[in-house]
């Protein structure tokens, strides 16, 4: 019986050999199994800990390579403090290469591309860190200058690398190989107020493979591996799409895809078949891994190569994803392995120092163990300082006379972080850490000239993430488990219902769902209704007013100058100046009454405690502890 690579090639003495890629993405600074944020060690994320399955991996396969995807720079106190303190330093007090950075180098990393969250700090930080990396750092569609086509643009980094390895074939030689790493970032996703310099611009991630994924091939790159920092998305292309793997797996020339920015994981475990290859592991034939995020999985392709005496080409391919494991909540502080920097450990429990600094007091528990059904004291904290902020900056501007809003959401809502990933902040001492906790990303505020009708569209979008409900259904899922609940933006100022037996306007992806109808009823301000041509001054985040996570982009000429200022140093200010922190508990928004229907969500099995905060919602819990650690509530409409 002829083997897979006869069958290929049509010939038994062919040039066989094995190339594995393995990959991480969206590191986000973890570094260490610590999180910073509910002040606890862990064992389920951590690039210490993604180190064992990398050297394991390694072990089992001598032609390796190692890839990053992009958003390993920025998203942990460790790595705000590296920025605020430690690059202020010079000499000997702090380190000479970014933490990650030198985590990177130690571990072999052969190649990265950029996420949109590497950009978080400004483009001095971003090169400041990576140009000290000992591996390429590639993107092929963020440019400083846009010209007729993606070859002729400039751009701001290489667009790719070729790395020249040497691999051993079935037989023991050792023969060379090229291999192309292009890198993409997800357009729509960058910030307006980088502390230096204006944002690059982000060409079409399709355009731009079409472009240059024949070029490598034509410079001699027997494979090319696509680094693209997007999610599944999909299937039909459009352009400027932010999350587009599913139509980049069509573009020919492309062996080999990592996915990432939507923090999913592919292949998931037990899938049957996705498209229409059937194959649970590829996109359109194409090999895809979607390596989760902070270290939680270490990606794995496994290449089988055939060469037909002027090249390598790929015979076939395997994507699986090993999970990093290990006891939640173990209670032993982490410590770097010996292959980091001694210096890691220092600035672990510098961080720790930091974060338990005192600054206020608040009178009663924050959480957003709700928020998926209107219950959330902790956004609503968030909200308060960046309406206050905005009242006093219109206060200066005689002729700045609007309704002020603000809006956020609950970036910490569990899903595929897990049961323990929520905001929660108890009654007494508040301290840096609780302010992190609140609000997770070094976003800044944008103040945007909003119309009724522009509201009531953002609005609609948040509610996309919910299930429809039709009268009589009961235990409907709320949403479904693969869509975060981060995209749920709330809006302080204006009071709505949310009607989940209509269907939404968009798909939870953001793309129009065709549905001319929509879910936001009794939209008011102050009691009255809120019309098309109504104005409001919403404070709102660089990343939501740029289209982050499929909103719709503010016109850069409804956005109000102002300087530039992160959202979590307004919320500092806001807590510090009120001393005594205070949140009412009457919700922004509540579901529209669906006729004997009811709705399920997960939430933590701690937030059974919270629902005394919120006794407006119809509550029980009907299972305390799933297989992943998430109780199970039911909600009446």
């Amino acid at each position: 019986m002829l083997t897979q690579f006869e069958q290929t090639t049509g010939c038994e003495d062919t040039i066989r050999a094995r190339l594995r890629i393995l990959a991480t993405t969206d590191l986000h600074m973890h570094i260490l199994p610590y999180d910073y944020l509910s002040d606890r060690p862990v064992d389920g994320w951590g690039l210490t800990n993604t180190a064992q399955l990398i050297a394991d991996a390694r072990a089992e396969e001598p032609n390796t390579i190692l890839l990053d995807n992009g958003d390993f720079l920025h998203g942990t106190a460790m790595g705000d403090l590296v920025v605020e303190q430690y690059r202020a330093a010079s000499g000997a007090d702090g380190p000479t290469l970014h933490p990650m950075i030198a985590a990177m180098d130690h571990l072999g990393y052969d190649a990265a591309t950029l996420g949109n969250h590497d950009f978080d700090r400004g483009i001095e930080v971003l090169f400041d860190a990576i140009e000290q990396a000992e591996f390429p750092v590639v993107s092929a569609n963020t440019i400083v200058r846009r010209a007729a086509t993606p070859l002729q643009d400039a751009t701001l980094l290489p667009p790719y690398t070729v790395l020249n390895r040497k691999i051993t074939d079935s037989t023991g030689v050792e023969r060379c190989i090229r291999i192309g790493v292009i890198g993409f970032l997800p357009p729509g996703s960058l910030k307006f107020g980088h502390n230096s310099g204006t944002a690059p611009q982000i060409r079409d991630i399709i355009q731009t493979a079409r472009s240059f994924v024949p070029y490598l091939k034509a410079r001699g790159a027997d494979i090319v591996v696509a680094l693209a920092h997007s999610g599944l998305g999909d299937d039909t292309h459009v352009e400027g799409m932010e999350n587009a793997l599913l139509p980049l797996s069509r573009v020919a020339g492309i062996d080999a895809i990592v996915g990432g920015h939507s923090h999913q994981v592919f292949p998931e475990p037990g899938a049957s078949m996705v498209g229409p290859d059937g194959l649970s592991d590829h996109l359109n034939q194409v090999p895809t891994i979607v390596p989760g995020f902070w270290g939680s999985h270490l990606g794995v392709i496994d290449l089988d190569l055939a060469h037909d005496g002027v090249r390598w080409f790929v015979a076939s391919g395997r994507a699986t994803l090993r999970k990093v494991t290990g006891a939640e909540d173990s209670g032993v502080a982490p410590k770097a392995p010996r292959q980091f920097p001694n210096w890691v450990q220092q600035l672990h429990e510098s961080t720790l120092n930091h974060m338990r600094t005192p600054i206020a007091r608040c009178t009663k528990d924050l959480d957003n163990y709700f928020a998926l059904v209107g219950g959330d004291r902790a956004t609503r904290l968030v909200q308060e300082a960046m309406m206050a902020h905005a009242q006093q900056f219109q206060a200066d501007k005689p002729g700045l006379v609007l309704p002020v809003l603000a809006a956020s959401a609950p970036f910490k809502s569990g899903g595929l972080a897990g049961p323990n990933y929520y905001s929660s902040v108890r009654a007494g001492q508040m301290t840096l850490r609780c302010l992190s906790d609140l609000y997770v990303f070094p976003n800044e505020l944008v103040l945007v000239r909003a119309t009724g009708a522009y509201l009531k569209n953002w609005l609609e979008r948040s509610a996309s993430l919910f299930n429809q409900v039709l009268p009589g259904e009961r235990a409907v899922a709320l949403k479904d488990d693969g869509t975060p609940g981060y995209l749920l933006e709330s809006v302080l100022g204006l009071t709505y219902k949310i009607d989940l037996s209509q269907p939404a306007r968009f798909t939870p992806d953001g793309a129009a769902s065709g549905s001319s109808g929509g879910r936001i009823v009794d939209l008011q301000h102050k009691g009255k209704p809120v019309r098309d041509e109504d104005e409001f001054l919403l404070a709102t985040s660089d990343f939501r007013a740029c289209g982050g996570g499929g909103y719709p982009p503010v016109p850069e000429d409804r956005i109000v100058a102002i300087p530039p200022l992160a959202i979590r140093d307004v919320l500092k200010g806001y807590v510090q100046r009120v001393g005594s922190v205070d949140v009412p508990a009457d919700p922004v928004w509540r579901f529209a009454k669906v006729a004997g229907a009811s709705v399920r969500f997960k939430s933590s099995p701690a937030a059974c405690i919270s629902r005394a905060h919120y006794p407006w919602l119809p509550i029980r819990c009907v299972d305390m502890c799933d297989h992943q650690g998430f109780a199970h509530y039911e909600m009446e409409l």
